[in-house]
């Protein structure tokens, strides 16, 4: 593996101070706003007050979600976040999704007429969030996720460190590998520490100092800037570049490696059959201060919020 040598940017202590702060953030879209509002709904009973919500969609659904603005969350436009201007292909594609399942979510071009998928540039918002954030660190939160514990910005950290979630182990993603060889790739390294490393649940947490200098070593490494890297990406994970470059640094990084999530998670092999709230529970950590079942599940959104429902009352122990 190359070596791994500082930048020479240099890299931050990764440490917070005693009044650290975490924000939450979230990407989202009018598809996804029934999920999006039992979110919101229990991020305001469960964040302590000054815990604030980033919450970045599509211009078009501002409308949408402005109802949603507290003095604790705010909207905003990606088009504002966003290097470069970008258009919205029509709505209509969606329903030639029989002939391919990408276009299902929203298709974009650039400038040059490139086109960039939605997941794509997703995760490019939530890097450009988390390195232009006030808080020390953010939370990365999916629209299918809901709080049933209290959160604060010390669950936060840990020993002055950022919490970073992070597990080893088999895992049948097929994608496991291309994210991991192409983060490893974007970061100049010939290959990533550890290749039984994996990184990606509802919730995580990153060091917005860490993003910086991952940015930093990226955009020095390839000779571009961020997006024009990862826009012309045939496939990436945010998570695992985040990951791949914490492995990589880990001194100079100095976050706290925790394999527990902040989400009690449910993906299940049957995404048609009824959710086993038994398992849930069986699962649950002293950690988890929220649940998700995963949004392509067979659950309505009626069920789904007296999911969580059951989940405040018999799972909230704190």
């Amino acid at each position: 593996m190359t070596d791994a040598k500082t930048p020479s940017s240099g890299h931050p202590e990764g440490t917070a101070p005693a009044s650290g702060r975490v924000g939450l953030l979230t990407c989202s879209m009018a598809n996804d706003l029934d999920l999006f509002a039992l979110l919101a709904a229990s991020i305001d009973r469960h964040a302590a007050p000054g815990v604030l919500h980033q919450v970045v969609v599509p211009g078009s659904d501002l409308r949408a979600f402005r109802q949603f603005e507290t003095e604790n969350r705010t909207i905003i436009a990606q088009e504002d976040i966003l290097p470069e201007p970008i258009r919205k292909l029509p709505r209509w594609l969606k329903h030639l999704s029989f002939l391919k399942a990408g276009f299902r979510r929203p298709i974009y071009l650039r400038p040059n007429l490139a086109v960039v998928r939605g997941w794509m540039l997703q995760q490019i918002l939530k890097i450009e969030m988390t390195r232009q954030n006030d808080a020390d660190a953010v939370m990365h939160i999916d629209s299918d996720v809901c709080f049933f514990r209290r959160f604060d910005h010390a669950d936060g950290f840990r020993d002055g460190k950022v919490r970073y979630f992070r597990v080893t182990g088999p895992t049948a993603n097929p994608m496991h590998m291309p994210w991991l060889n192409g983060s490893a790739k974007f970061l100049g390294l010939d290959q990533a520490p550890d290749d039984q490393a994996h990184y990606i649940e509802n919730c995580v947490m990153w060091s917005r100092d860490v993003t910086r200098a991952m940015v930093d070593r990226l955009e020095a490494t390839q000779g571009k800037p961020l997006h024009e890297v990862l826009f012309s990406a045939e496939t990436m994970s945010e998570y695992y570049l985040y990951g791949v470059y914490a492995d990589a640094f880990a001194q100079e990084s100095n976050l706290a490696v925790d394999p527990v999530s902040f989400c009690n998670s449910y993906w299940p092999a049957d995404e048609q059959g009824p959710v086993d709230f038994d398992a849930l529970r069986a699962r649950l950590d002293p950690k988890h201060c929220a649940m998700a079942v995963q949004s392509t599940h067979n659950l309505d959104i009626t069920a789904r919020a007296a999911l969580y429902k059951r989940a405040e009352t018999e799972l909230n122990l704190s």
